[in-house]
């Protein structure tokens, strides 16, 4: 009979992984210790065994067949989701996912990892930890998709979301990301709504304090960072006018990242790599 890892079941009958260890261990067919995952007398009469791996070490297998056990088809009925599984057919990041769940009020970051709030908790969201990191994060009904809140987030988040009153909404006049702020073009408002929902305090279009007609993008008062977009069809004045700023920012010790249009379509993995490489906290 052929058997695999837990991880490769539950990815088998297309479990979070977490969430097989979680059951697998309520039902009493595995318990926890120090040194890892081990079979209880359940788990072994269920078919359970262990494997030795010169690379993994020991580990606990199963046979392939155990997905039409009953124990499966109660997981199939209360499937959950990941942060990352409900941002891939929206086109989002898990981490942003997680970002927009915390202002949904859902959610909220700790040293541990990401916590439920008592919001987030009636919503049906169940905490799990990462058995590599110990740092915990949250699963979430398949439902969770449908959910009013949820739509409304994602729909904030969208540039193209048709404007319905909304004060956050897009207007035909301009652009205004989820925290109110109007901003100048589509770039800025990417822009801005990572820094928001990212947890950063941002000032947008505001003077160095050095000159006051050098008007910078962004700035991040509390890390000193500021941030210019160089617009592909940006006018030669405004290249001149940023290539002064960039000349006293560097002249002043001032740090600046600079993004580029290239860089609007993975603003996630670009902003959270360089700001990290600038000693910029954020979740």
């Amino acid at each position: 009979m052929d058997k695999v890892s837990t991880s490769a079941l539950a990815k088998l009958g297309e479990i979070p992984v977490q969430q097989l260890f979680s059951v697998l261990k309520d039902y009493g067919w595995i318990r926890k210790a120090d040194e890892g995952w081990f079979l209880t007398a359940k788990g072994e009469f269920e078919g359970g065994s262990y494997v030795n791996s010169k690379r993994y070490g020991r580990y606990i297998v199963w046979p392939s067949t155990l997905l039409d056990h009953p124990l499966f088809q109660a997981i199939e009925s209360n499937k959950l989701l990941s942060a990352a599984a409900l941002g891939r057919a929206e086109g989002f990041s898990g981490r942003e996912i997680n970002r927009m769940l915390v202002e949904l009020g859902w959610l909220k970051p700790s040293h541990r990892g990401w916590e439920l709030t008592e919001q987030g908790v009636k919503a049906g969201g169940q905490v799990f930890e990462n058995q590599q990191s110990s740092l915990s994060y949250v699963l979430w009904p398949e439902d969770i998709p449908l959910r009013s809140g949820f739509k409304r987030i994602l729909a904030l988040c969208k540039p193209d979301a048709p404007s319905d009153g909304d004060l956050f909404a897009a207007t035909s006049l301009e652009l205004r990301s989820i925290d109110g702020k109007a901003c100048k073009n589509q770039a800025h408002w990417a822009i801005a709504q990572w820094l928001y929902l990212a947890g950063l305090r941002y000032a947008m279009y505001r003077a160095l304090p050095v000159a006051e007609l050098l008007v910078s993008d962004f700035y991040l008062p509390q890390s000193g960072v500021y941030i210019e977009y160089w617009g592909a069809d940006d006018h030669s004045d405004i290249i001149s006018a940023r290539m002064c700023r960039a000349e006293l920012c560097k002249k002043l010790g001032f740090a600046v990242l600079d993004v580029h249009p290239e860089d609007i379509a993975n603003l996630d993995d670009y902003l959270s790599r360089h700001l990290q490489s600038l000693g910029v906290d954020f979740y």
